[in-house]
């Protein structure tokens, strides 16, 4: 007994003819008759009488023919989930990204691309950088998106984006005139910082030193969407990456360039033990679109 014999019971039960079903299957009708006859004799019985010139099913046909269509519902299942998953619209990915991208920017730019793909089921991790690169290492997530780009031998880091920090006002603050905002503007302004462990505090504040300026810290937040929102609610300014708080209206929030220019590179990590699926390889490949908007100039 053997799928082809099985598909060949099928479309004569479907159809009633052996004629019909290999116009269906793309043989001929003795190839049809011969399938149908090793099938019978799998079988142990008869499948089929002849009456006018038809095949009538024998009652035993009928209780195969039941658990058949089980079988080729299943095997049709298999057809298009393979195909789903060839042309990247079926599977399960991982991602661990920063916060920064993880709490807002990522569900608003990947949303149209699940849109798109409702067999795809992602889950999206908000993870600093360190603990990321510990995913990847530990084959726990798909994708890692980290400003960070890990020198180890488990992990494939492919530099992404270099973007510029921005400086965040309040839409009415005095300094919004200003077509770019040096650290000195900054000098007495109340700040919004980021916590001690984010990777990117030293990045900013190394901008503060090498101007000679003290940033006075008012208040210390554990993510940048949190600071952007203090800032849209007039309590103090922040330097944030580009792709934050981009649903914020310009009557809310001005970004100005920051002198002296201060960069970071977004890094994706995969693992270099275990390949990306198509699917992950399409979504990583949205995701390069999505934030090349704010690639520096």
């Amino acid at each position: 007994m053997n799928i082809r014999q099985i598909e060949a019971f099928h479309a004569v039960m479907e159809t009633g003819s052996a004629t019909h079903a290999g116009e269906r299957l793309g043989i001929s009708q003795p190839a049809v008759s011969k399938l149908l006859k090793s099938f019978a004799e799998s079988c142990g019985f008869a499948l089929f009488s002849r009456s006018n010139g038809r095949l009538v099913p024998t009652r035993e046909a009928r209780l195969v023919a039941a658990e058949v269509e089980l079988l080729i519902s299943g095997t049709e299942r298999v057809e298009r989930v393979a195909a789903a998953v060839r042309n990247r619209e079926w599977g399960q990915i991982t991602i661990a990204a920063m916060p920064a991208l993880a709490t807002r920017f990522l569900p608003q730019a990947l949303s149209p691309f699940l849109k798109a793909q409702p067999d795809l089921h992602l889950t999206l991790q908000s993870r600093a950088s360190p603990r990321i690169a510990e995913l990847i290492i530990g084959q726990q997530v798909d994708v890692g998106l980290s400003v960070l780009p890990f020198d180890h031998p488990d992990i494939d880091a492919e530099a992404i984006l270099r973007f510029d920090f921005m400086c965040f006002l309040p839409a009415d603050h005095p300094l919004a005139s200003k077509e770019a905002i040096g650290v000195e503007d900054l000098r007495n302004e109340a700040f919004i910082s980021l916590e001690r462990d984010d990777c990117s505090l030293m990045t900013i504040d190394r901008a503060f030193q090498i101007r000679g300026v003290q940033k006075r810290n008012r208040i210390e937040v554990p993510m940048s969407e949190t600071a952007c929102s203090f800032v849209a609610n007039g309590v103090g300014v922040s330097i944030l990456p580009p792709f934050i708080g981009v649903d914020y209206a310009q009557n809310r929030i001005v970004r100005r360039p920051l002198i002296p220019k201060t960069s970071m590179d977004i890094w994706v990590l995969t693992s270099s033990r275990r390949p990306l699926s198509l699917a992950a390889q399409q979504l990583v490949d949205f995701i390069r679109t999505a934030l090349r908007p704010f690639c520096q100039q």
